[in-house]
């Protein structure tokens, strides 16, 4: 995978979004850095077959959320199912 590409895609993405721009600069970093690791594990469990990607959370509200985005695109990308969140404390 393409870092720069999916970089510049990310950004694009969030920049359009008025929530995004109000957030602290903490805040937008840590939003980006979870889209990337969303965005990285849909990636892997498309492109190899037997690649079961783990995304761990700190906490039970960024499981939901991590969930959430993953399941939102499950209907269009099945490989989907195969990725895994789950909280570490």
């Amino acid at each position: 995978m393409n870092e720069k590409i999916l970089t510049k895609f990310i950004l694009a993405f969030l920049i359009d979004k008025p929530d995004y721009l109000e957030l602290s600069q903490v805040q937008q970093q840590l939003v980006f850095e979870t889209s990337k690791t969303i965005m990285t594990a849909i990636y892997n469990a498309i492109k190899y077959e037997n690649v079961y990607p783990v995304i761990m959370c700190g906490d039970v509200e960024a499981k939901k959320i991590i969930t959430n985005a993953i399941e939102s695109v499950g209907h269009i990308l099945p490989s989907t199912n195969k990725i895994t969140v789950t909280q570490i404390h």
